[in-house]
């Protein structure tokens, strides 16, 4: 079966085990043996069996109400208004699949023209491959008729299967203090564990954080050394209300770090049913905090809950065979 993956990224060919910044679409395409391209490249295309398009997110030009945020042109417009799927299947390919990237709604924020364009793209498209399983509902109520499911998200071991745990008396949290990532209810909530909070420094960094007591930062890293400074951490915590692809529940998972996180993402209510919750949810979410510092027992079974979790529903193994069936 011949593979391909269109993304905004500028390479082409494949994805060895090793690559040090081993992220999900680079699982994927790994884990696959995909050949991958440009999506600007559509017409190099030829003969594959199935071609996956993971579509650029661009810029978002609009807050949530409705304001301009940006001024200018999307610079994905040009794209959203090509006959991608039909000029794919013009050279000789086979099906085309959808991966979301990012929340559900991120489109949203396109202008109204665009929403419209990136609308018909999905609609011909031959099936949706969402992040979670709580998106689905959303591409269905769009295309009843039309295969959404999730496509699971995906670590290659082979970098860092032999880092040990050191479980110190740390936790992390899995943002910075911006809406998109929760970051500041995390921190409130890491207090509770009564030790150093660290997190890592994304685009969403805000002015002052460094000034807020008891947080230190790592700069961005890539994953392979990501893994290895998470690795030392004991407890972990990601109230990110937006709903994507869960890399960070996921990566503590692997390392058995009991992570409280938003219960509508995969990767934390599957490999952490115990301290799934509704980000809103601050409360609950610190009560159970206090029950991960104070009872050792309880952290043990979440710990060892956790990493037998991601064996069952995350290994290479089982996201192959599961990839498998969806593609025949």
């Amino acid at each position: 079966m011949k593979i391909a993956f269109l993304t905004e990224m500028g390479f082409i060919g494949k994805v060895p085990s090793v690559h040090p910044n081993m992220r999900t679409e680079f699982a994927w395409m790994h884990a696959l043996d995909a050949d991958h391209f440009n999506i600007h490249m559509i017409d190099g295309l030829t003969g594959y069996d199935h071609v996956f398009v993971i579509f650029p997110k661009g810029k978002t030009f609009l807050s949530s109400e409705g304001s301009t945020l940006v001024k200018g042109v999307n610079p994905v417009s040009e794209l959203l208004r090509q006959p991608i799927v039909k000029r794919i299947k013009e050279k000789g390919n086979g099906s085309v699949h959808y991966i979301q990237e990012g929340p559900h709604w991120w489109w949203n924020d396109y202008e109204v023209n665009d929403q419209i364009y990136f609308y018909n793209f999905l609609s011909e498209c031959d099936s949706i491959f969402t992040h979670n399983s709580s998106d689905v509902p959303y591409y269905k109520g769009l295309f009843p008729n039309k295969e959404v499911r999730p496509i699971f998200t995906l670590m290659i071991e082979e970098l860092v299967k032999n880092i040990v745990p050191t479980k110190e008396n740390k936790a992390i949290i899995g943002g910075n203090f911006a809406r998109w990532y929760g970051g500041f209810e995390s921190y409130i909530v890491a207090n509770e564990f009564d030790c150093e909070i660290w997190t890592q420094d994304s685009h969403a960094k805000r002015v002052g954080e460094e000034s807020v007591d008891g947080i230190k930062h790592f700069k961005r890293m890539i994953w392979q050394v990501w893994m290895n400074e998470l690795s030392k951490f004991k407890y972990g915590v990601h109230l990110m209300p937006t709903v994507a692809a869960g890399t960070f529940s996921l990566n503590c998972a692997y390392f058995g770090i009991p992570c409280i996180g938003n219960i509508l993402v995969d990767t934390q209510v599957l490999c952490h049913p115990n301290l799934s919750v509704d980000v809103y949810d601050i409360q609950n979410a610190r009560n159970l905090a206090k029950l991960l510092k104070d009872n050792p027992t309880y952290y043990n079974m979440c710990s060892e809950k956790a990493k037998d979790n991601y064996h069952t529903h995350y290994s290479v193994d089982v996201w192959k065979n599961r990839m498998k069936n969806y593609l025949g």
